[in-house]
């Protein structure tokens, strides 16, 4: 009898070591699905490119880089200076410059006149070139999306897909916040150089009066930038 009860107790001891080996084996197999991350992902490296550069013109942004690369030119840009070529000209406006004479009697206004010009003609190319780059960056989230169905059996890998996506669509609201910003700062660019404009052509202007009192019209009081 007790030759029996020990054979049953090292038969049932047997079976729940065997059972709780299979266990064992599907934790593990659970936590290597869930730790597991290697695999094709998308190259994102371009999407994540930024580039902040100062020259001697202004400050410039540079977001992403080859085909689908944008430089966003910075406030601080001086427009009137900037060099943009006769074929940009053309493809943008099609028609001379003209900001009457540069001679020294007129500068004040004519550099006014160029930089107004630069600028809207800059606001155009760097448009342009972001719908560039915000295409590119669509592209690769369409990517990503495409590539993460691919991983069916690795749960790790799809983490690593979902945090790759969060990423990519917090990059493009913050592309879209420093956009309106600095749109909104070209609007305010052009309001100064407008100003010039009008202050240059007043303190040239000495052949009116004021309110038709008879007194010479004053200059303008130059306008300083804060």
């Amino acid at each position: 009898m007790r030759l029996m009860v020990a054979l049953c107790s090292f038969v049932l001891s047997s079976l729940a070591n065997a059972q709780w080996a299979v266990y064992d084996k599907d934790v593990h197999e659970e936590i290597r699905r869930i730790n597991k991350v290697d695999g094709e992902f998308a190259k994102l490296d371009t999407a994540f490119k930024s580039t902040l550069s100062s020259g001697s013109s202004g400050q410039d942004l540079t977001l992403g880089e080859g085909t689908g690369k944008a430089i966003l030119k910075g406030l601080d840009t001086k427009f009137e200076t900037l060099s943009i070529t006769d074929e940009e000209k053309l493809k943008y406006v099609g028609t001379e410059q003209d900001c009457g004479s540069n001679n020294e009697k007129f500068l004040a206004h004519y550099n006014a006149c160029v930089g107004l010009r630069n600028l809207r003609l800059q606001t155009l190319k760097q448009s342009q070139e972001t719908l560039k780059m915000l295409d590119q960056r669509r592209g690769q989230i369409v990517q990503l999306i495409r590539n993460s169905r691919g991983a069916k059996t690795e749960s790790g890998q799809m983490q690593r897909y979902h945090f790759e996506l969060q990423a990519l669509q917090s990059l493009m609201q913050t592309d879209a916040m420093q956009l309106q910003v600095l749109m909104d700062g070209y609007k305010q660019r052009e309001q100064v150089y407008a100003m010039q404009m009008v202050e240059a052509k007043r303190a040239s202007d000495t052949g009116r009066f004021d309110g038709g009192k008879g007194a010479p019209r004053k200059k303008a009081v130059p306008f300083v930038m804060p």
